[in-house]
């Protein structure tokens, strides 16, 4: 039997959704307020054109003008946004689902095992699991309040590192010596690399670790340029850092950018809580490697914190799908749930929880960055401290006029 082209077989599923989409295809540069967008994390169960059935939200404090610091802002005239946001489970929901397509996607699986695997996926509750999590990723959608975030920070009066370790995130100040092509040179194939994962049964996964290895050393203008800039971001918001391991690519997104790098527009991270886990079971980041280096150094925590920012060639605040966060603080363990895509690795979804408070920064300049943990161990926990969850969303201060987002995310790892 021959083996499913993932992409076709992926867009199979789409087809079984049957969601409707308004959105048009449109490049870097083009503007408009109701953009085509897809979801480009690094899990395959959020890669989905139909995530553009995201409501628009609307304004529930006053607008203010562009700032390029979150002090400038203050609790008097906080842009808070009143919207629904999909992707947010019901509080009932299990805290594990199995999506074992496997047997569909994996090159190399012989035939009766595909028969076999393909019967139980679907006669055997691997279906229901599937619908269940379309529905509660795509049809389910929550209202919420997301909160000013440059407010909160005026408001709270804490020190950058302060505000971080409380919250899980934070916004800087930081005017990068990069350009557009550099970070065009820097942007990661994500779809040549689940190629190359897919076919290690034929090659041995030398495609995929040389894949890897450039990911980690390749000669790029993030390595020699933007690499510095992080470790000094890294100093003031986490002084006690001893090594940082930033990596040659990130991942440069934009409206038109499709299934693998459009902006993400369902409420997720992207690591789980069990560092063994994610280590074992995540194909786009090197674990493996980053937790032998902790492990010989013994140091207390590990850290993978996503540097994301909008960047050239955008020149006006950013209002095209900025990315809102989940104050880590409001997180509980039992809120998470495990979505294992087996060989794909494992998502993280979130439960409903009327405790959860959701923030953004608004207007965000190509001079700033916003700073979030997606996953933080630390020596003798039984499991990871709390991650940042987060989507994109709609700014009601859209119009016609609005230009179409661009943006990068640089996840460093980092040992403290």
């Amino acid at each position: 039997m021959k083996s499913i082209n993932y992409l076709s077989f992926l867009a199979f599923l789409l087809a079984l959704s049957s969601l409707p989409s308004s959105s048009m295809a449109l490049s870097p540069s083009s503007k408009s307020h109701f953009p085509e967008t897809s979801s480009a994390c690094n899990s395959n169960l959020f890669r989905s054109k139909i995530q553009t059935a995201t409501i628009p939200p609307t304004y529930v404090g006053a607008r203010h003008a562009l700032f390029s610091a979150a002090s400038a802002a203050s609790p008097t005239n906080a842009r808070d946004v009143e919207t629904k946001l999909p992707g947010i489970w019901w509080s009932s929901a299990k805290n594990k689902y199995d999506i074992d397509l496997d047997w569909a996607l994996v090159k190399g699986t012989g035939f009766w095992k595909r028969v076999v695997a393909g019967f139980k996926f679907f006669f055997f509750g691997g279906l229901v699991e599937l619908l269940k999590t379309i529905y509660a990723s795509y049809f389910r959608n929550i209202p919420v309040t997301i909160y000013d975030a440059r407010a909160m920070e005026a408001q709270e009066g804490l020190s950058k590192a302060e505000f971080f370790e409380k919250y899980g995130f934070v916004i800087l100040n930081s005017k990068s010596a990069m350009t557009a092509e550099d970070w065009e040179k820097s942007n990661r194939d994500q779809q040549a690399l689940l190629k190359e994962y897919g076919n290690r049964a034929q090659d041995g996964g030398a495609a995929y670790n040389k894949r890897m290895d450039s990911f980690r050393n390749a000669d790029t203008p993030v390595k020699s340029i933007y690499a510095e800039e992080v470790k000094e971001m890294i100093q003031t918001i986490i002084p006690r850092a001893k090594a940082v391991m930033p990596p040659a690519k990130g991942i440069r997104r934009n409206i038109a950018g499709g299934i693998f790098n459009g902006p993400a527009k369902v409420v997720h991270n992207d690591y789980g809580v069990d560092f063994d886990e994610v280590t074992a079971r995540n194909p786009f980041f090197d674990f493996d490697k980053q937790k032998a280096t902790y492990d010989e150094t013994e140091a207390n925590e590990f850290m993978l914190v996503n540097f994301w920012r909008p960047i050239k060639p955008m020149s006006e605040p950013l209002r095209s799908l900025p990315l809102c966060f989940l104050d880590s603080s409001t997180l509980s363990e039992d809120d998470m749930v495990s979505i294992d895509q087996k060989t794909l690795g494992l998502a993280m979804a979130l439960k409903y929880n009327p405790n959860h408070k959701f923030f953004y920064y608004p207007d965000m300049t190509v001079d700033e960055v916003v700073v979030f943990k997606q996953f933080h161990s630390v020596r003798n926990d039984t499991e990871a401290r709390m991650p940042v969850f987060h989507t994109a969303f709609p700014d009601p201060a859209a119009d016609e006029t609005t230009e179409g987002r661009v943006s990068f995310e640089y996840r460093v790892s980092l040992l403290a």
